[in-house]
């Protein structure tokens, strides 16, 4: 094997090459992106204006500073982001009868109308002054606007013309703007001065209503026009006031009783005629009123945070939007007063910092020019705790203490925070600079002889060194210039750098300086020629350093103070703007991450000086990339869109899972021998040939192979869970995999992890959720277990209602004040149970009510049902989930018996119909994980299944979600066997890995291990090796080809002409063999026979061979066909059908099986999920004059049974064929840089696969999810080119 490799090495190269594992770049061939995104937590709304969400019929919208966020309203999902603007974006409205167009404006004066299913910009206009106001004419293709100067236009879209003026109100201009919603020509403007203009379009007239003008002149906050009046207007004051006024006699008609707090906004309630709602963004309060009454008629607790705008949605009359000061949105249901939807507060503008906390790798801070710092727990995507640095303080830069105890911040006007994170308390508000201080680094090492842990930089051109415990300066750098970029050196005590507006990196050693002289820089590197931004030591190498620079290049520095050559060893160009955010990968040495404001990121090959991947998601400014020494291949990003993007690396070491999986002792030999190494490649001529990315030299891998060393067996007896866990989480990340172990432990008969869980086994859930609820009531604010003491004995009864314990149940509601509920409930414990609460109750003095809740008395009467059927209806599946198991164990109380409960447990104790209620909680289960996979997160997804013990279809639908790692140790890991399509895509990692013994250990739990392993040994050019898997010389195999071809084994025949190199010859008796299989009808030929054939043929080099390739690239595309179609693989069945057909037409194949029978069978296999294809392409057979006879009644059979189904939903379709990758929901890339499937010439969304097209005049494309199904039933790439296609 070693020979191998080092024969594929440039002549010359040497023995440190060989040492450091470099490979020989492939001449050609297929790749996958470097990284590929997997989560995103999506900016909050931006609070600069109200007028910035909108409601259509299945959707809903926010913007924040300068991108469209739309939401599907059935899951409430994120569907799609736009990049809409370049400037702040001031409202956006939706058309009333086109869903598909969403208009925006922003402070650069653009209007512009999005078709969003195109993603395009449709229509756009420039306006004279900033708009502040929009709104959409239910009828006529026009739009209102109001400009910051009072102007308001009118922009009639499809006219191709500008927006033109209908009036002016003057200074100081508009508040409201609201065109009425049956007559698209009356216009409300709702003025500053607390004037109200009402304006008809079709007479040109003007009219006032004095409002407020002329008294107080509180500023109108919110008005709409009644929807079952012409004239009616329900108008909110400054002052608090809210009124209905006509304007038809210009008269206020009713006034309702003054606010103590202004009201935000209004909207009306159409379940109810006559209802409203109102909002102020001081509480999280919807208050409902009557036009008939002064006062409100209730209120409804929607969150913690003001509401600054409410929007009903038109579909629905109980559904409303809220947008809330805190930068979140939720989605509310007044008719059972309830939040169906609440995202989590993110930033509301640019977030220019993001690190992880130093030892825990589920947690990271964030720092914004919003003023806070965010502390985030990335499995459950929360923020847990905010701090508020102080009005008009932008946040640049944060760093960690060394303990995470502490976290610090720096500012646009010079000071420096330092907050506790487990409280937030600030510890020290200090002005450091005189200006703005833009990058802050808390010393991870630190030392005695170093008073200031924490370096700054500023605009007054001086870096500073401050007592993290005083907040005072103990040292200044002084620079000819403004000090932006500072960095401690990690592995050199008291080295540090700074970066400055000179274009000079400058290295200071500051040990022992206390009280002395300012100490001089001992290294100047020069040769950058703008301002140098970020500056990043390497992670092992000491001698190593990288700039990023406004002159949009990255140079890596040789920064030893002893060295006298030329000290830049690399230039790195490629960004066509200012390079902001830099990163060294901890275990990879060669890669380099930057983040630039031409909103990419690039991964860099930094050795042989090459891109290796630009990252387009980001649709701004890149100022912040962070990763986690414990799992190095899953990357952070922020931006100036205000969003978190979460990125998998692992595509690029899946080798080195694979082999830590397989055979984990020989992890130990792929760990990288030193820094030296790495300084002689770095400091040598970049050669771009080689591809230095074999070896891992990071804390980490070595951490983790010792602890494998220090298993039983050091690694070599079967692993156990802990292990799977520390070697999986190393390697890789999906959303859920911190509860995956406890689950299959589990599974397995054993104890499971005892904290940080979220997802438990069925077994478990019961008592998990007990000690959820004890928690909370014992609660004393903890992080991440908020609200007063009242809210939490409320949660804690409802859990103990979800799983039975109705005793406990009433004890909680009792404690928290909540009597009638309670004695309510206590029946159905015991009589004597419910005595003893009434006298309790007697005793006590003003109990109160709350409002009533269906919940308790469903369970109470025996109808759990209902409450698990409401549960699912309203989204609340993980509730669903519990209800379902507490009745499937009887823990319930059944209708029938109610009245015969009296042993006082409070458990139900009632026979219960097991076959239901065990089939409800698979539903509900199956229901859960069709949610999850939908959202694109397939191992969540899984984990429903397995928290019911179905292992089957957990590692299904891993490995239909494309997950094989994760698909392979959870079967393993349970004793089942691994899908063979996995054993098979795992083993050809390996190779290409050139790891021969993992691929043949994996190959030999193949059902067909004879046939992969004679195939292997074939491959490997380790011919001892190879003897272990087939005893059998080439000869010997050319020998027995006619021998087993006169028998009619056609498999062995193939096998044999394959493994002999007689390629010609397999290609020939294959074509023959599975033609002929094709023709029988009596038994039907199965995909298992047609594969003994192609399994074999999938290793010809069909790319050189011109005969038979044809016939070759046929049988492979048919039977992939009907395979996809077997295994329901919808998505791909149209290609694999034209793929088939191209081949057939351009070889001129003479196939064994008519096109008119292809098209039938493409037709059947797509009917469920594209039924109007399907119908069409039936349509074309029956339309043919010479189609077979016996078709024509199938075709008209099938199209009748298409039309009858055409209209049923189906709710778990999201599990049935190939699943979504992770991160195969979110919203692609900015347009310009999406790139088209040539498979289905659709923009491709998340991932994309570079085909192998040379021959071809351009690149081609196809998305990752084609490219590994394809990969699933057709090993030959869909160009036809004979070339495979190998996407893992």
């Amino acid at each position: 094997r070693s020979s191998a490799r080092e024969a594929a090495l440039r002549p010359g190269a040497g023995t440190l090459v060989r040492r450091l594992g470099l490979a020989a770049r492939p001449a050609g061939g297929p790749r996958t992106t470097a990284m590929r995104q997997l989560r995103l937590i999506p900016s909050g709304v931006q609070k600069w204006y109200r007028d910035t969400i909108a409601t259509t019929t299945d959707a809903f919208a926010y913007s924040s500073t300068m991108a469209l966020h739309i939401f599907r309203l059935r899951d409430n999902s994120l569907h799609k982001m736009i990049a809409a603007h370049e400037r702040t974006i001031c409202a956006i409205c939706w058309c009333p009868d086109d869903s598909n167009l969403l208009a925006s404006c922003s402070v650069s004066k653009k209007v512009s109308i999005w078709d969003l299913e195109k993603e395009e910009e449709c229509f756009n206009t420039m306006v004279p002054e900033q708009p502040l106001f929009m709104d959409w004419a239910t009828t006529g293709d026009r739009i209102a606007l109001a400009l910051a100067d009072g102007q308001i236009l009118v922009w009639e879209y499809r006219l191709g013309k500008a927006a033109t003026k209908l009036c002016s109100v003057g200074q100081p201009g508009a508040k409201v703007l609201r065109l009425h919603p049956r007559l698209a020509g009356k216009l409300l403007v709702g003025a500053a001065d607390g004037a109200l203009h009402v304006y008809s379009m079709e007479t040109q007239k003007q009219t006032l209503i004095i409002g407020k003008s002329k008294t107080s002149k509180d500023p109108v906050t919110d008005a709409q026009w009644d929807p079952l009046s012409e004239d009616y207007l329900l108008v909110a004051f400054q002052d608090g006031s809210l009124s209905l006024y006509d304007a038809s006699s210009q008269r206020e008609i009713h006034a309702f009783d003054i606010q103590s707090q202004p009201v935000q906004s209004v909207a009306w309630a159409k379940a109810q005629p006559g209802n409203f709602v109102t909002a102020t963004d001081r509480v999280g309060v919807l208050r409902i009123w009557n036009v008939s009454q002064r006062a409100p008629l209730g209120q409804i607790k929607v969150g913690t945070s003001g509401i600054t705008c409410v929007k009903a949605f038109p579909s629905d009359p109980n559904l409303f939007m809220l947008s809330f000061k805190n930068s979140s949105v939720g989605v509310c249901d007044i008719g059972n007063r309830t939040m169906r939807f609440m995202s989590s507060p993110g930033h509301s503008e640019t977030i220019f910092d993001v690190v992880f906390h130093p030892n825990d790798p589920d947690m990271l801070a964030t720092a914004s020019y919003d003023g806070y710092v965010k502390l985030w727990q990335i499995s459950t995507s929360e923020s847990h705790r905010e701090m508020f640095a102080g009005k008009d303080l932008i946040l640049y830069g944060l760093a960690f203490a060394p303990g995470a105890n502490h976290i610090c911040a720096c500012s646009s006007t010079g000071f420096l925070m330092i907050w506790r994170t487990d409280t937030g308390q600030q510890l020290v508000k200090q002005k450091i600079h005189n200006g703005k201080s833009y990058r802050c680094e808390w010393n991870q090492r630190p030392h005695q002889s170093i008073q200031g842990e924490i370096l700054t930089g500023g605009e007054d051109r001086v870096a500073c060194l401050t007592n993290a415990a005083t907040g005072n300066v103990i040292l200044k750098l002084t620079h000819p210039d403004q000090v932006v970029g500072v960095a401690w050196h990690p592995l050199v005590d008291g080295v540090l750098a700074t970066a400055c507006d000179d274009g000079h990196v400058r290295l200071f050693n500051v040990l022992g300086v206390a009280g002395a002289a300012e100490p001089k820089p001992y290294v100047i590197l020069s040769g950058h020629e703008k301002k140098v931004f970020n500056i990043a030591f390497h992670p092992v190498c000491p001698d190593l350093l990288a700039s990023g620079s406004d002159d949009l290049s990255i140079r890596v520095w040789n920064c030893n103070a002893n060295f006298q050559g030329h000290r830049e060893t690399r230039r790195l160009t490629g960004h066509t703007n200012k390079v902001r955010g830099l990163l060294w990968h901890s275990e990879l040495p060669f890669l380099l991450f930057s983040g630039s404001w031409d909103s990419t990121i690039r991964v860099w090959d930094v050795a042989t000086q090459r891109c290796m991947h630009v990252c387009y998601e980001h649709n701004a400014d890149v100022y912040g990339i962070a990763l986690h020494p414990q799992r190095p291949f899953f990357l952070v990003s922020s931006s100036r869109d205000t969003t978190l993007r979460f990125w998998a690396l692992e595509d690029q070491v899946r080798w080195f899972l694979v082999t830590s999986l397989v055979q984990p002792w020989r992890l130990a030999e792929l760990l990288g021998e030193g820094a030296d190494d790495i300084l002689s490649i770095m400091t040598a001529p970049a050669d771009t040939s080689l591809m230095p990315l074999q070896k891992l030299y990071g804390q980490g891998s070595r951490a983790l192979a010792a602890a494998i060393q220090q298993a039983p067996g050091g690694g070599q007896q079967p692993l156990t869970l802990e292990m799977y866990k520390q070697i999986v989480s190393f390697f890789m990340y999906r959303q859920g995999i911190e509860d995956l172990w406890g689950l299959l432990a589990a599974i397995r008969g054993e104890a499971a992890p005892p904290t940080g869980r979220a997802v438990f086994h069925e077994r478990e859930l019961i008592e998990k959720q007990r000690s959820r609820a004890n928690e909370l009531v014992s609660a004393r604010g903890a992080l991440g277990i908020a609200g007063k003491q009242e809210e939490r004995l409320v949660k804690a009864a409802q859990i103990m209602l979800r799983i039975g314990d109705l005793r406990s149940y009433c004890r909680f509601m009792v404690r928290a004040g909540h009597w009638e509920k309670a004695i309510c409930i206590a029946p159905a414990v015991s009589q004597q149970f419910w005595a003893e609460l009434c006298g309790e109750y007697m005793e006590t003095l003003g109990a109160t009510a709350d409002l009533e809740e269906c919940a308790p008395f469903w369970v109470a009467t025996g109808k759990a049902s209902r409450l698990i059927d409401a549960c699912i209806e309203r989204s609340e599946l993980d509730t669903a989930f519990v209800v379902a198991k507490a009745e499937a164990d009887g823990r319930l109380p059944q209708a029938p018996s109610l009245g015969a409960l009296g042993d006082g447990s409070g458990s139900g104790g009632c026979a219960v119909d097991e076959s239901a209620a065990r089939a409800k909680l698979d539903s509900v289960a199956s229901t859960l994980a069709a949610r999850y996979a939908e959202q694109g997160e397939p191992l969540l997804a899984a984990m429903c299944f397995l928290a019911i013990s179905q292992v089957q279809l957990a590692t299904s639908l891993l490995s239909r979600a494309h997950e094989a790692a994760l698909a392979y140790v959870v079967a393993t890991s349970i004793g089942q066997p691994a899908d063979p399509v996995d054993l098979k895509l795992l083993a050809q990692c390996a190779e290409r890995g050139l790891r021969w013994d993992i691929a043949g250990d994996l190959l030999r739990a193949h059902p067909s291990a004879n046939t992969h392993l004679q195939l292997l040994a074939a491959r490997c050019p380790d011919k001892t090796l190879a003897q272990s898997w087939a005893a059998w010389t080439p000869q010997q195999y050319q020998e027995a080809i006619a021998g087993n071809y006169a028998n009619g084994d056609f498999p062995a025949a193939v096998l044999s002409a394959v493994c002999a190199g007689d390629y010609a010859q397999a290609a020939q008796i294959g074509a023959y063999g599975l033609f002929a299989l094709f023709q029988r009808t009596d038994p039907a030929w199965t995909v298992e026979e047609a594969r003994a054939i192609m399994d074999p043929l999938e290793d010809l080099p069909l790319q050189d061979m011109d005969s038979d390739r044809g016939n070759i690239l046929a049988c492979a595309a048919y039977v992939g066909l009907v395979e996809a179609r077997n295994l329901d693989y919808s998505e791909l069945i149209v290609s694999l059908a034209q793929t088939l057909k191209s081949i057939v037409a351009h070889h001129q194949v003479q196939f064994p099986v008519s096109m008119a029978d292809v098209t039938f069978l493409e037709a059947t296999a797509i009917a469920r999920q594209q039924p109007s294809v399907a119908l069409q392409r039936l349509s074309e057979l029956l339309a043919m004059p010479d189609l077979p006879a016996h078709l024509r009644p199938s075709c008209e059979q099938q199209a009748q049974a298409i039309q009858a189904q055409m209209h049923v939903a189906d709710e778990h379709s999201a599990l049935q064929g190939l699943v979504k990758m992770a991160g195969g929901h979110l919203p692609s890339c900015h347009r310009r840089h999406a790139k088209k499937s040539v498979l289905t010439d659709q923009l491709i969304k998340g991932p994309a696969f570079e085909m192998d097209d040379r021959g071809f005049d351009r690149k081609t494309y196809i998305s990752l999810r084609e490219a590994l199904g394809w990969a699933r039933v057709n090993v030959f790439s869909p160009l036809n080119t004979g070339r495979k296609i190998c996407p893992v």
